[in-house]
């Protein structure tokens, strides 16, 4: 991943939180009344129209980094990731940094290549909490080249 990409990346970190704050925390809303059950969580995720969030994948982690919902596309669901150690990842971010109490709303990652779609991307990662406790977060993978220009 070239130097620049992921300087522009971290260079609009704030205009990514803010863009992606609403859509997510109307999500957040919605899954986190089916957070432990799996089907339920897919069902929740698959309807996620929201035009404003432009993703090409979009799935569950608990504060542990494993997996708790299917690979969710926008036309389909790939049940086969549920469980997958996504902790150890090299774009990832440490759970001790998201279970921060601290820690709410958007984070996003630094840029890198998609396993899935093989291009440069950015996950986009959205805290969901029951009172003070973290239960995990919903990811969004968004290729970077359709990121609005007004961002």
């Amino acid at each position: 991943m070239s130097n620049s990409l992921t300087d522009t990346v971290q260079h609009d970190d704030k205009a990514l939180c803010a863009y992606f704050d609403a859509p997510l925390r109307e999500l957040s809303r919605r899954v986190v009344r089916v957070w432990f059950n799996h089907e339920r969580l897919d069902e929740a995720l698959s309807k996620t129209l929201q035009p404003r969030l432009q993703y090409d994948l979009i799935y569950a982690i608990d504060t542990d980094g494993r997996q708790i919902s299917s690979n969710v596309y926008k036309d389909s669901i790939d049940p086969g990731a549920y469980g997958q150690d996504l902790s150890q990842r090299p774009y990832s971010v440490p759970t001790a940094v998201l279970n921060n109490a601290a820690f709410r709303g958007v984070f996003v990652c630094d840029a890198y290549v998609s396993q899935v779609t093989e291009r440069p991307c950015v996950t986009v990662l959205y805290g969901i909490t029951s009172g003070p406790a973290t239960l995990g977060f919903i990811a969004a993978d968004i290729d970077l080249s359709r990121l609005p220009d007004a961002l």
